[in-house]
């Protein structure tokens, strides 16, 4: 009896890790199904409504052109400056391309290899060219590490030519209610991709729907290691992470062109389980990036007791 019991223990053991390894794997390959649903119109906009306090925004002291804070479940605007002006949005521009390639449905288990033609636009790169990657790797280095290399052979994997991945990153904004966002390219290089600040929050609101995504903002931190015979270790963070100490980060993105300035959009949690998205546009320097998303989320939440 103490033998059978034992034996049922471990198999019982055994199955749970197995089942656990499965659901694991199963993770990225079962995003695009879950992508679909809200990309089909599943997932609405808001209504739109200034909160109470949202006028007395206008008047604190920022230098980003363009700001904003929502609440995501009510679609209040809690802070808003310039929220419907239309800027480039740099990298932002990785969160609609990344959605563009999940909806593909790819096998995020497959390798690819970087081409001259992945790195050759995109200045200096973590990647290197003849390096082969797993698909999910490099998901992670477009979205955690904006790399313009990842993205773009993260564009060759899809299976469309670039004009049609591009095409369908504009239709999908539009079906989205993105009305103030076009796309000119994947990876945010061009300064003809443009967008709101507005816009911008609930493009990462949609992002953050998709299982695979959230799971990727979800970590301070990426290992992985190049597939070739002399593997190289890479590691990757993600700055978003360290924003607030007394919030959740639930996930953000960071973006920069000479055109842009410094921009990022970020998703966090308050205390009480309140989701808000707050957006900076056309920051003049990294630091003032970080410092005023920090002053925006901060002084909403003071503003509005029901999110301290």
């Amino acid at each position: 009896m103490r033998i059978r019991t034992q034996g049922c223990f471990f198999a019982s053991i055994f199955l749970v890790v197995l089942i656990t390894k499965v659901e694991w794997d199963n993770r990225f390959l079962n995003s695009a199904q879950k992508a679909n649903s809200f990309l089909r119109g599943e997932f609405c906009l808001q209504a739109i409504c200034p909160g109470e306090n949202a006028s007395k925004s206008y008047n604190l002291p920022l230098k980003s052109e363009a700001c904003v804070v929502l609440d995501t479940k009510g679609g209040e605007i809690l802070f808003n400056k310039n929220m419907e002006r239309k800027l480039p949005i740099a990298s932002l521009t990785k969160l609609r391309s990344a959605l563009v390639f999940l909806q593909t449905e790819p096998d995020l288990n497959d390798t690819i290899t970087i081409t001259q033609a992945d790195n050759k636009p995109s200045g200096s790169s973590l990647l290197r060219v003849g390096e082969t990657f797993i698909l999910a790797d490099l998901l992670h280095a477009c979205l955690m590490g904006s790399s313009n290399c990842a993205t773009q052979a993260l564009v060759r994997a899809s299976g469309l030519s670039r004009s049609d991945f591009v095409a369908q990153m504009n239709l999908k904004a539009k079906k989205l209610g993105l009305k103030n966002t076009s796309f000119s390219e994947p990876t945010g290089l061009d300064r003809n991709n443009k967008s709101t600040a507005l816009d911008c929050a609930w493009l990462l609101c949609f992002a953050l729907q998709d299982s695979v995504i959230a799971s990727v903002f979800g970590k301070a931190f990426h290992q992985f290691v190049t597939l070739n015979a002399k593997k190289r270790k890479l590691q990757i963070g993600n700055a978003g992470k360290v924003l607030f100490s007394f919030l959740k980060v639930k996930g953000g993105k960071t973006g920069y062109n000479g055109a842009s300035g410094w921009c990022l959009g970020t998703m966090v949690q308050g205390k009480d389980g309140r989701e808000i998205v707050a957006v900076i546009l056309g920051a003049p320097t990294k630091h003032d990036r970080f410092e005023e998303i920090r002053s925006i989320v901060e002084w909403s939440l003071a503003q509005n007791k029901k999110g301290s």
